[in-house]
């Protein structure tokens, strides 16, 4: 969690060190992704603010201008826009309460941050494009096959993601960049606007209230807990076997 006068820089630094950790969690990992492999890069991809404001700040200009172009230039007409955050599908899953219906169609297009099947901001690409791997070319098989345990490990880390900007909002790629690359952040004010209100194209994040771990996995996601616990500064144990595994 954020204390109080904590500064965007160091936070961005947290975020940076969640993904070295997955990263080094995915080594020993096998998997058919590579460079040119761009079967999973649709238009559907979301991330947090902070994850937005981590691109924004870690490229440089040039860069940026890049991006914002082939954003603005490439903005796909239908995408996903989620109704709810992972922390908040996990909340309303342990509530029993009913599921916002979500639309999400990989056929609706590729990310605009595509060239020649090669990711232009993949140095600083958020965790929704880190977690999308597959054991087969997805090519092949018109899917990925990821196995149980990647997923469990993928939700919690969209979890503490979250988590670590509980005050931010979430949305669809091109919405979070087009915003901030034009030097326009996502904030509560920007919700209670008239269009954004409208159109809901954000959802507010939510902290922790129970982990997404289902029991077969809970003895090996202890340590990777430990380990998010440390970087989000926050006690996760004590949220660890309160999820049912419900997959977004």
């Amino acid at each position: 969690m954020k204390h109080r006068g904590e500064g965007k820089s160091h936070m961005i630094d947290r975020l940076t060190h969640i993904y070295q950790l997955y990263d080094r969690i995915m080594e020993s990992t096998a998997r058919a992704c590579g460079p040119g492999c761009a079967g999973c890069c649709t238009c559907n991809v979301t991330l947090t603010r902070l994850e937005a404001r981590l691109m924004t700040n870690r490229l440089p200009s040039s860069r940026r201008r890049s991006i914002y172009a082939a954003v603005t230039q490439r903005f796909p007409e239908n995408r996903y826009i989620p109704k709810t955050s992972t922390n908040g599908f996990a909340r309303l899953c342990m509530e029993d309460a009913d599921l916002p219906e979500e639309e999400n169609d990989p056929a609706w297009g590729r990310c605009p941050l595509l060239e020649n099947d090669l990711c232009t901001g993949y140095d600083v690409r958020p965790f929704g494009c880190r977690a999308m791997v597959s054991e087969t070319d997805c090519r092949d098989t018109g899917c990925a096959q990821m196995p149980s345990w990647i997923l469990t490990v993928n939700n919690v880390f969209l979890q503490a993601i979250e988590h670590l900007d509980p005050d931010g909002y979430s949305g669809n790629l091109s919405d979070m960049l087009h915003r901030a690359l034009s030097g326009n952040d996502v904030t509560g004010q920007d919700i209670q606007n008239h269009d954004l209100k409208n159109h809901k194209l954000f959802v507010k994040n939510e902290p922790i209230t129970c982990l997404m771990i289902p029991p077969e996995h809970r003895e090996q996601m202890a340590p990777i807990v430990r380990d998010l616990s440390e970087l989000i500064n926050t006690g996760l144990e004590r949220n660890q076997g309160q999820g049912q595994g419900n997959d977004r």
